[in-house]
């Protein structure tokens, strides 16, 4: 069998990586930055470079293989909504319509829980219908997962969705830094209440997942939602954070339509402005913070046979250790909703 990881330089491509590597999987690693190519090559990656927005390169990454891992993204505050969409949808046109052409190979899309809106749910099944939030973001899974089911029924393209929450792990330089930078600094207020429910996922599980769904025939066309399974909240992580931080635990409870009314406003003055103002919140942020999300992982542990296996008391410190040695702490990024 031959896998092919987009965005393979990544938080979760790198561990997908590690892991097919591990199984004895022949791996084509897609990078978009050379950085990487040597090392990996030695290790007996055959390692693609360049853009996953440019067809004649992913028809040659995907020639032959019988899974593509689509974990590529455009994340962050520098990137314009025109780079996320032009990743998060051309890129994966391309892949899907590879698939096509050659008329076998699967792909397995990583998508995430943010695509069913900007609100409540408590065990919601995989049929809950999605919903936009207007960050970009978000929506541009909500926009892939449509795409990619299209392929599915018009072409006959093999296609599995696994929506995520938050993941977290060693490696991670985005979420779980900004998350501890927040606690540590005092910083982190509750919205609403302390006790919404986050979708957590430990990066093992969620590689765990991806190559369960990569490897089973029963998956094609099915949506499958990955979380720990728990019910843990964010009073309950960041009281725990705080603990192997050694600071005082969050205790200020903000009413939600506060920050919702500010994150509305300011965007409203950037489309005046012409231009990106800075806000104290996103909708991202505000997801992750202003809502409170359970889903049901039944359908992943019947069908693909998934077993969360790390809680976020096992799965924390040791992706602490990492922050600290990496000196990650106060990276300059936003946590995203997933």
């Amino acid at each position: 069998m031959t896998s092919l990881v987009t965005g393979a330089g990544g938080f979760i491509g790198s561990h997908v990586v590690e892991q097919l590597l591990a199984d004895r999987v022949e791996v084509r690693a897609l990078l978009r930055r050379a950085d990487r190519a040597a090392e990996w090559r030695q290790r007996g990656i055959n390692v693609v470079v360049g853009d996953i927005r440019d067809p004649d390169l992913v028809q040659t990454a995907a020639r032959d293989v019988d899974v593509i891992y689509h974990c590529a993204a455009a994340t962050g505050d520098r990137c314009t909504r025109e780079a996320i969409y032009a990743t998060g949808l051309t890129g994966l046109q391309n892949e899907l319509e590879a698939l096509r052409q050659q008329g076998a190979g699967r792909l397995v899309l990583l998508s995430g829980l943010s695509v069913l809106g900007l609100r409540n749910y408590a065990g919601p099944s995989e049929e809950l219908p999605l919903r936009r939030s207007g960050d970009p973001e978000i929506d541009v899974k909500v926009d892939a997962e449509q795409l990619a089911l299209d392929y599915a029924r018009r072409h006959g393209v093999a296609v599995t969705i696994l929506r995520t929450g938050f993941i977290y792990g060693p490696g991670d330089r985005r979420n779980l830094p900004k998350l501890v930078d927040a606690v540590r600094g005092g910083k982190l207020v509750y919205i609403g209440t302390r006790h919404n429910v986050l979708p957590l996922v430990h990066i093992s599980d969620m590689v765990q997942a991806l190559l369960l769904a990569g490897r089973s025939t029963g998956a094609g066309g099915r949506i499958y939602h990955i979380t720990d399974g728990s019910r843990t909240t964010i009073g309950e992580l960041a009281s725990f954070l705080a603990g192997c931080l050694g600071c005082r635990p969050p205790g200020f409870v903000l009413p939600y339509f506060l920050p919702y009314v500010g994150c509305v406003g300011f965007e409203l003055l950037s489309r005046l402005w012409g231009g990106p103002v800075p806000a104290p919140i996103s909708r991202s942020e505000l997801l992750f913070l202003g809502t409170s999300r359970f889903v049901d992982v039944s359908r992943a542990r019947s069908e693909l046979g998934y077993v969360p296996r790390v809680g976020y008391r096992d799965g924390l410190p040791p992706a602490l250790q990492w922050i600290n040695e990496q000196s990650y702490v106060n990276a300059n990024v936003a946590v995203s909703g997933a």
